[in-house]
């Protein structure tokens, strides 16, 4: 039986202002707000009519600005030229070691302070939690939070593992023979892995990429998904790393079981069965209220797993038609075309001038995949009629609405350091951002925004790290330094974000669906509230709307529980961050 419960409370966070400014604005000046037109007071003669305060300019054109280091981040996520312990019986593989696709970061409030916090991986050297001071500037606090012992780190997630009410953070390792899970207890972090079963220690050498969070068996905890790609072979020789990890639960919180054969999730069975996966995502494509995972595997391998009634999965690949894409790398999920259901981007390899055989090069050429969601648990592969298969060699990706006009954009990253010749014309891929013209077609407008960043970037994430109501992108970049593109101008339209405090273990609402209703009569937009890899990044667990020119109250929003409950609200000041307690 579904429940309804309305429990809110309300926290202002940030509204107006120029897009670089931190916390919230000044009151706004209220004289005369009751009147309907301006009147000349000497004469009485009516003049123009003011401003609709309901409305805004709806022409924001945001421009991104590369602020990494003045904001701290002065890194490198491994040092130029790094290639350790490529292993393989084919040396003209080499130059294609996992060493070479390296550079992942997660974005999470550790400290419950309400700013953004970011973690990054490094390869060669332990990795950096650096805590949002709230100024636009970040602190390393690595050591003082007991963290920084361990090397080989490739991709990040948090997440409330424990179910205390606090963010956990798992790291994937790409040299050692074991992942690493830091436990949070007072602000401090203890790793236990081990003791907790979510190391996955089999004896062999791990080559970890990314990992994601969500409660596929509904008990109320978060489960763990993470990936491995490796050119090692014989690849039945060794286990495989790319494992399904279920929470233990109520009985033993934060413990964890391997249950991917069992769930019937192996990446070594099936027609596409491989050892080269790069980005998993709990997410409910079919909105049946269960979590279903997509997995993004290189060598046309790339997977779609349907949650079923058995608390396990059932493997839809082949009849949605999806995985298509020849080197999946980077996984976005969004409702892109406002029609209420989740779409799925996956970036790959675009190659039109492709010169070389198999053993010299080993990639695909033909670019990336969006498959919009028809329902029926069918999709469509919209790609050229999207204008989004064109990406260079991609990386990390994310729907996101920039510009705050309600329609989803899609950035990703791209970029690779092969030391071979035919990889040298990717050295200088760039960034793409693609505009949503809101008519189920996209243009790059990466160029204009700012943002035309060449460079071998890897990760990608989003997050409001400033508070202002837009959204910045932080990208981290193999063996080079990361950019935290700050978004400016975004602001200029409306925007409502919302934070969801879940009952139980699942603290932070993972899996929760929120709809908001911008006026009565309009569609809904859609968001997932979601913890899980675009490719060895995290982007924020906040639901962001973009009200575009609308600054009124918000007629409704709903959020979906993953336990089955709704909330819903009505009237809502925009341009505040809102949370929502199940």
């Amino acid at each position: 039986m579904m429940r309804f419960r309305i429990s809110v409370l309300l926290v202002v966070a940030a509204c107006g202002g120029k897009a670089h400014e931190i916390g919230p604005p000044p009151e706004p000046d209220r004289a005369g707000e009751d009147a309907g037109t301006d009147t000349d007071a000497a004469t009485g003669a009516v003049g123009a009519p003011t401003v609709d305060p309901n409305e805004l300019s709806g022409d924001a054109e945001p421009v991104f600005t590369d602020v990494a280091e003045e904001a701290g981040f002065t890194h490198e996520q491994a040092t130029p030229g790094t290639q350790i312990g490529c292993r393989t019986e084919r040396p003209a593989a080499c130059p294609y070691s996992s060493t070479h696709m390296t550079g992942g970061a997660a974005a999470g409030d550790y400290d419950g302070d309400g700013l953004i916090d970011l973690y990054v991986t490094r390869l060669d050297a332990p990795g950096i939690l650096y805590r949002n001071r709230g100024d636009g500037t970040f602190q390393d606090v690595t050591a003082d939070v007991g963290l920084g012992d361990e090397t080989g780190g490739n991709g990040a997630g948090w997440g409330d593992l424990d179910g205390d009410g606090d963010l956990d953070l798992y790291v994937t390792n790409l040299l050692g023979d074991r992942h690493h899970l830091y436990i949070q207890a007072a602000g401090r972090f203890e790793e236990q892995a081990v003791a907790r079963g979510a190391a996955t220690d089999t004896g062999y050498r791990h080559e970890g990429f990314s990992v994601g969070f969500g409660d596929f068996d509904h008990d109320g905890f978060l489960d763990i998904h993470v990936t491995e790609w490796t050119n090692r072979k014989p690849w039945e020789l060794e286990p495989n790393h790319t494992m399904l990890l279920r929470n233990r639960g109520a009985t033993r919180p934060g413990h964890f079981d391997d249950v991917t054969a069992q769930m019937g999730v192996s990446m070594l069975e099936g027609p596409r069965a491989n050892r080269v996966g790069f980005a998993s995502t709990f997410t409910d494509l079919d909105d049946d209220g269960r979590m279903d995972l997509a997995v993004v595997n290189d060598f046309r391998a790339s997977r779609l797993f349907w949650g079923d009634a058995r608390e396990g999965f059932i493997d839809g690949t082949i009849a949605a038609r999806v995985g298509g894409d020849l080197n999946g790398m980077g996984s976005a999920i969004g409702d892109y075309d406002r029609d209420g259901d989740l779409d799925w981007f996956i970036t790959a390899i675009h190659d039109p001038d492709y010169m070389c055989d198999d053993i010299e090069c080993g990639w695909g050429t033909n670019g990336n995949r969006l498959y919009r969601n028809e329902g029926g648990r069918l999709f469509t592969d919209v790609t050229d009629l999207a204008g989004v298969r064109e990406g260079g060699w991609g990386w990390g990706t994310a729907f996101f609405d920039y510009d705050n006009d309600g329609d989803l954009d899609l950035i990703m990253t791209n970029g690779v350091d092969f030391p071979n010749e035919p990889s040298v014309k990717f050295l200088d891929d760039r960034v793409r951002l693609w505009r949503n013209r809101g008519d189920g077609t996209f243009e790059d407008v990466a160029p204009e925004a700012g943002i035309d960043d060449p460079g071998d970037g890897k990760g990608l994430m989003v997050l409001d790290y400033d508070r202002d109501g837009d959204l910045d992108v932080f990208i981290a970049r193999h063996a080079s330094r990361p950019a935290l593109f700050r978004n400016d101008g975004g602001n200029d339209n409306g925007w409502l974000r919302v934070q969801l405090v879940g009952e139980g273990g699942n603290s932070a609402g993972i899996g929760a669906r929120v709809s908001v209703v911008r006026r009565d009569g309009e569609p809904p937009m859609v968001r997932e509230v979601r913890a899980s890899g675009q490719f060895l990044g995290q982007s924020e667990a906040i639901a962001h709307f973009g009200l575009g020119s609308f600054a009124g109250a918000v007629h409704g929003l709903e959020v979906r529980w993953p336990s089955g409950e709704v909330t819903r609200m009505s009237e809502l000041e925009s341009r505040q961050l809102l949370t929502v307690r199940e």
